[in-house]
Parts: C-alpha cells; structure tokens; sequence
C-alpha cells in the first residue's frame, strides 16, 4: 500500500510539475507502442506527453507531421521529485526519429509545441503523430 501511495505522490508531482513547465500544455499519459495524434491550429499550441515508468536505456520518440521546421519537442525527465530539463529538438522534417532518457527511473514529459515566429503564419495548422518506443 505504500508503494502504491508513494508511486500515486510521484505520479501527481509529475502531472504538477508539467503544467507548471509548460504553461498550458494538455497533459496525456502515453504507453509505450502507443500512437497518439494532434493538430495544432493556432501559434501558441502546445502539448504535453507523460510516460510511466520510462526505460532508463532511453526512449525513441518517432513524429510525423504534416511540415518541417514548425514543431519543437522538450524532453524533461521526472524522478525522486525532482525534474530535469534533458534539452530542445526542433522536428526538422516530417518524419522525425529522436528521443532522451535518464540513468535513473523515472517519467519522461516530452512537450510538443509550434515553432514560434515565420512559420506559423505561412503554415497555420499542423499535424502530428507521436509514438513512444523503448530503446532495445
């Protein structure tokens, strides 16, 4: 019970802390294997990915999207009750592979949100694909 108490803390710290990371990115818990979709149609569009329990070997993120240049990932790795930022990844092509992970159990938030400035007014709507895959 204990366990699951304290797994049920970190959970909630992670979904706290995203929001506060992201301003007002819509959080999703995701899976591994899973395919998730989203459409971006205004300039200030944002999205948050959570993953459980994320392989400490590393994620492989794989995007499709509708045009290059125009969305940027942000990796954070939550564990311990602590988060840190892993970096920023401009999507540079519509089929993108990237990815991050951590030595240590946690949660990996990817944010996914349009790139600001040029892009956003010759192309006004995005679409993407994410999926979620762990390293072998």
């Amino acid at each position: 019970m204990k366990k699951l108490s304290t797994l049920l803390f970190i959970m909630v710290m992670g979904l706290t802390l995203t929001f506060g990371l992201t301003a007002s990115a819509n959080p999703a818990i995701v899976s591994y294997g899973g395919s998730y979709s989203n459409t971006f149609n205004t300039p200030e569009s944002n999205y948050a990915y959570i993953l459980p329990n994320a392989s400490t070997k590393g994620t492989s993120v794989h995007i499709t999207a509708s045009s290059a240049n125009t969305l940027r990932l942000h990796y954070y790795w939550s564990y311990n009750n602590t988060t840190l930022d892993l970096g920023t990844m401009t999507v540079n092509s519509t089929n993108y592979y990237g990815g991050s992970g951590y030595y240590a159990p946690g949660t990996l938030i990817t944010v996914v949100e349009r790139v600001p400035g040029a892009t956003t007014t010759l192309i006004p709507s995005v679409t993407y694909t994410i999926s979620f895959n762990a390293a072998p």
